[in-house]
């Protein structure tokens, strides 16, 4: 059995017998993620630290390292249905039955029509893929932005209503905004379209 307590770089850390990880209390954080970023930094969003040999008490930075998230949850669940061949299909049957059971019941049907109500008329907060603001909208439906300016502004940026035109001046392609009355290429061209205006005959 592994010591029920660790220390590293004056921290106590003990055992969380549920897990098998060391918890420090006070900083509210597990040994090896405290001494994977104590000496590379702080674990990029999406990834986990993982103890090679297995062993959660084994937290020497050597035997730790980092690798996405869900490599790291699709490992763990691979080594637990190779030690537990054919549990996953009996537990897997047996949610199945338990499911059908409680969406049977009367718990079950009350929860599918408050859950029927709040998809249809509740909101929910998203976050702008323009400009990265939180922002309430109806649950229904595929709002992507907190408004009409926000929409109008990645169309842009996105030159999703972009077309080919022809420069009146030199015949140059360019692209413009389909919106937009543009008919020359460039500035240089816009002032020689000027130029010649101011100099035909009235």
């Amino acid at each position: 059995m592994s010591s029920k307590y660790q220390y590293f770089n004056g921290l106590k850390f003990t055992r969380d017998d549920k897990t098998g990880y060391y918890l420090n209390s006070t900083i509210e954080k597990r040994m090896h993620r405290y001494v994977w970023e104590f000496y590379n930094g702080p674990i990029p969003k999406g990834y986990d630290i993982h103890h090679k040999d297995e062993d959660k008490a084994n937290n020497d930075i050597s035997n730790l390292e980092m690798i996405k998230a869900g490599k790291h949850q699709s490992m763990h669940s691979q080594k637990w249905h190779d030690e537990h061949p054919g549990e996953g299909r009996k537990n897997f049957a047996k949610a199945v039955e338990a499911a059908k059971d409680w969406h049977k019941s009367k718990e079950g049907k009350e929860w599918h029509s408050k859950h029927a109500m709040e998809t249809f008329s509740g909101k929910r907060t998203l976050i702008c893929e323009m400009c990265g603001k939180e922002y309430e909208t109806q649950y229904h439906g595929n709002n992507k932005f907190c408004s009409n300016a926000c929409r109008s502004k990645w169309r842009r940026k996105s030159g999703l209503d972009n077309v080919t035109r022809v420069c009146v001046i030199c015949g140059k392609e360019f692209l413009t905004n389909k919106f937009k009355k543009v008919r020359y290429c460039s500035r240089s061209c816009a002032n020689k379209a000027m130029w010649r205006s101011r100099r035909a005959p009235e």
